[in-house]
């Protein structure tokens, strides 16, 4: 019975050693799982990122080049309508001149 005992003893001894040792190699996994994770969706954020900056990069050229049209085609109704302002004049004063 002493025998018994001693492996009964043993066993119990060495049932918290595997239990911690699996505890262990669990959160070893899950760290290195939550890291795998966070590395992934950081990954992917980054690519977002890049995606985000080239599209306004992209805008920004497309704003560049409206801004262009924009300037000069209130360049040309001013002159346009310069013209037009001077000769509406022109006419009234041939117009009284009579």
């Amino acid at each position: 019975m002493e025998e018994t005992s001693k492996f009964s003893n043993a066993q119990s001894k060495a049932a918290p050693n595997m239990l911690n040792t699996t505890l262990k190699s669990q959160d070893t996994s899950n760290i290195r799982g939550k890291i795998s994770s966070l590395e992934d969706s950081l990954r992917a954020m980054a690519d977002e990122l890049s995606i985000h900056k080239k599209e306004v990069s992209v805008l920004r050229g497309e704003k560049e080049t409206l801004e262009s049209v924009i300037t000069l085609k209130t360049q040309e109704v001013r002159k346009t309508l310069t013209n037009e302002n001077f000769k509406v004049e022109e006419e009234m004063k041939r117009h009284y001149a009579h």
